[in-house]
């Protein structure tokens, strides 16, 4: 299955500007561990839209369980969407509908 991921922090519980403030965060290399996926879930878009502390991704996995691990640790500073979606380019062309 192919999910969109919505994350979102506020800027005050964002870890680079408490890395900034002098705070004790875990370092960059692994926040953004996510990106590389698991076994599990392959992540086939990452994208950050940091004016909004927001980040969007493209992942597939087998189930929204398995989604929902890779994201855990977003889940502590902010807002966190998982969206199940159809692959429309697949249904189209598996109807037959392509290129008519």
């Amino acid at each position: 299955m192919i999910f969109h991921v919505l994350s979102q922090h506020h800027w005050e519980s964002c870890e680079g500007t408490r890395q900034a403030r002098g705070e004790d965060v875990p370092p960059l290399v692994e926040r953004q561990k996510w990106i590389e996926g698991t076994d599990k879930v392959k992540v086939l878009g990452a994208y950050g839209y940091q004016t909004e502390h927001r980040n969007y991704a493209i992942v597939e996995a087998d189930s929204y369980a398995e989604v929902q691990a890779l994201f855990r640790g977003h889940l502590r500073r902010g807002h966190v969407e998982v969206l199940p979606m159809n692959d429309m380019i697949a249904i189209r062309k598996e109807s037959g509908d392509w290129g008519k």
